[in-house]
């Protein structure tokens, strides 16, 4: 495993990544979606405005698509964190994703029928397959040897096979819904954003890894009025997947020939497929989702 991967993941807790700048809870917006806001008028925390080339780039993506009902996972919790940037430290090629939630009932292509003030969350995992608070039964999934504990942190749990116990939320949005208990504090590639008048919304992170038995995703929630509307997944093409896999920190994490692909993932759905572009610095996908 990548050794940037590794110390990464054990710098960063829950606590500091609560703390880090640009974050709110979701509870925080309670006010400003349901009474201070408007479809015209954003929340003032819905950071992440999307840029000209952004819209651009949903302009070119598929248009008043439905989005597919699929599984959370077993590895979604209420992060209840509003940002924009998800990454903390964590290594791996920079993607900006840039999301529109679309009316399937009003949409047009002409008008984009966005929908404002929608919470929307995404989480994924990191360039090595492990998602954050679950790296006890994600690096289990992979096949990794167990990690020692951090002195003066939370204990590791890597026994393959260890049981997950399941909660429900307390968040503002989520309030409810049924999440898995967390096996550590990290909060690394989770956040949530607010659609802006749009229906827009925009995140910064890295390109997801893999783990056996999938293929390359994002997962995504989108709430409207405290209410869960729907649960999906988003894809990336098979070309693009090799690039970024051939690259450091992903290459070391070796195996993936024989795991699956999007032709062969239960799972996949052309609706959650991004339209991506090169940027600067990485990529960018776009796509638009009805509900």
């Amino acid at each position: 495993m990548n050794k940037d991967i590794e110390s990464s993941r054990a710098r960063v807790s829950r606590r500091r990544a609560l703390a880090l700048g640009g974050t709110v809870g979701l509870s925080g917006l309670i006010a400003a979606c349901s009474t201070g806001g408007s479809s015209d008028t954003p929340p003032t925390t819905a950071a992440g405005s999307a840029s000209d080339d952004a819209v651009a780039l949903l302009a070119r993506a598929p248009q008043c698509v439905a989005g597919k009902e699929e599984t959370q996972g077993p590895y979604w919790f209420d992060v209840d964190s509003i940002r924009n940037d998800i990454r903390e430290d964590r290594p791996g090629t920079t993607f900006e994703v840039v999301l529109r939630i679309q009316d399937s009932d009003t949409c047009t292509p002409a008008s984009g029928g966005g929908i404002a003030n929608a919470v929307v969350e995404i989480w994924h995992c990191d360039a090595g397959g492990v998602y954050s608070g679950f790296e006890s039964g994600s690096r289990s999934a992979n096949g990794y040897p167990p990690q020692a504990a951090t002195p003066g942190g939370p204990p590791t749990q890597d026994a393959p096979g260890a049981d997950t116990s399941f909660i429900l939320s307390n968040g503002s949005y989520s309030a409810g819904d049924v999440e898995s208990a967390t096996t550590d504090d990290g909060t690394y590639l989770r956040g949530a954003q607010v659609t802006d008048g749009g229906g827009i919304a925009t995140f910064t992170t890295i390109f997801p890894g893999w783990y056996t038995g999938r293929t390359s995703h994002i997962h995504l929630r989108v709430h409207i009025d405290k209410k869960t509307v729907l649960t999906t997944q988003l894809y990336f093409p098979e070309d693009l997947i090799d690039e970024v896999y051939a690259r450091s920190p992903y290459v070391e994490h070796t195996g993936r020939e024989a795991n699956v692909t999007n032709a062969t993932d239960s799972l996949f759905d052309e609706s959650g497929m991004l339209t991506v572009v090169p940027t600067a610095d990485g990529y960018r996908g776009a796509v638009n989702i009805g509900v």
